[in-house]
């Protein structure tokens, strides 16, 4: 009896295991459920992967202004930060004064400048091949352009003479993203810009850059007197960017403007190139380029290289070529434009004349002067 007992408890036994079993291998079998009610709440935060960086990678440069603008970064080696006047006063002597070569560097200047109580002398063009002046933005104001004249017999040729922010360039140069805003010089036998005074040789690329409220005194002689009899010769070649290009000199002008300038000179003034020696120059040079509210006060008739009736040949809206035609109407079909701009006659009681009646010489005339059939 015992013996039967044990068997039927050894029976029981191995079928509550087999019941068992199955029932764990059905819950393996059954779906998860995706959002139990008795999980964690499912908005708190989780831990990213201990081996992904939180920053991605960027091209551009950093808090240190080192960014060149075309998604990539200047070489820091090769870059000279300038934020205040006394940082670029100390550049201009480095130029000027302790003869120190930028070749190839970038000048990054990385918060506006203010430069009232300082003189500026116009940077040698010598020291700086190759260079890139990057504004990033900035404004540098009230710059007082140094009055001075180059010495008679100093050796230096009118046509090697500039003032402006560069005085004379003489290679390749670069602006970008720069504005100059109330600059003022009285300037005497010399060409005058903004931006450089004259170009002797090399490319020169304007982008993005401005010319505000620069006023020129190119300082008019009525008697168009030389030194030795106690006048001064009256500057020529004045404008908002670059006063001269000589034979070997070319530029190009990418959103850029000139507003509020007043240039008082002998002649060949105008927004940006007062006069292209080298030709080169045409309307395909300007893009996306503005002349808003320019006074341009010319006195040219008082020399005896010009007759009286040729007012009104030798200054322009955007630049003046070396054959005097006019580039007006050419240079506004690509799209640049002009406001507000006068011209006024310092031989003729101040005459006032709008860019409607003032031009430049057209084909025929410039042939004629030149003698040509």
């Amino acid at each position: 009896m015992k013996r039967i007992c044990a068997w039927l408890l050894c029976m029981v036994l191995c079928l509550s295991c087999v019941a068992v079993l199955a029932s764990c291998d059905m819950g393996e079998n059954q779906p998860q459920d995706t959002n139990p009610t008795t999980d964690a709440p499912t908005d708190e935060p989780t831990e990213a992967p201990t081996d992904t960086p939180t920053e991605a990678p960027t091209d551009e440069g950093g808090e240190d202004g080192t960014d060149d603008g075309n998604g990539g970064a200047y070489d820091e080696t090769m870059v000279v930060s300038i934020g205040t006047a006394e940082e670029l006063m100390a550049f201009n002597k480095a130029v000027n004064e302790d003869g120190e070569y930028f070749d190839d560097k970038v000048i990054l200047f990385t918060a506006d400048i203010d430069m009232t109580g300082y003189t500026w002398t116009p940077l040698d063009g010598l020291g700086l091949y190759y260079v890139t002046f990057d504004g990033q933005g900035h404004t540098i104001s009230n710059l007082q352009l140094a009055d001075y004249e180059y010495e008679k017999d100093s050796g230096i040729s009118n046509s090697d003479k500039g003032c402006g922010f560069v005085g004379a360039a003489c290679s390749d140069m670069t602006f970008k993203n720069l504005t100059f805003d109330n600059t003022k010089v009285t300037a005497y036998d010399q060409s005058v810009g903004n931006f450089v005074g004259s170009l002797k040789t090399g490319f020169i690329s304007f982008e993005n850059c401005k010319s505000l409220n620069f006023t020129a005194d190119g300082w008019m002689d009525w008697n168009n007197q030389n030194r030795d009899e106690g006048g001064h010769s009256i500057s020529m070649r004045l404008s908002g960017f670059i006063g001269h290009i000589l034979g070997g000199g070319q530029a190009s002008f990418t959103d850029c403007a000139v507003e509020n300038i007043k240039l008082t000179g002998f002649h060949n003034m105008a927004g940006f190139v007062g006069y292209d020696g080298a030709g080169a120059l045409d309307q395909f040079a300007f893009e996306n380029c503005s002349v808003k509210n320019a006074e341009f006060t010319f006195s040219y008739c008082l020399s005896e290289s010009y007759v009286v009736d040729q007012p009104r040949k030798f200054v322009s809206v955007f630049y003046n070529g070396s054959n005097w035609v006019d580039n007006i109407d050419a240079v506004t079909d690509l799209g640049n434009t002009f406001e507000n701009v006068s011209f006024y006659d310092y031989t003729d009681n101040n005459a006032e004349y709008t860019p409607a009646d003032f031009r430049s010489w057209t084909q025929e005339e410039a042939d004629k002067a030149a003698g040509v059939s």
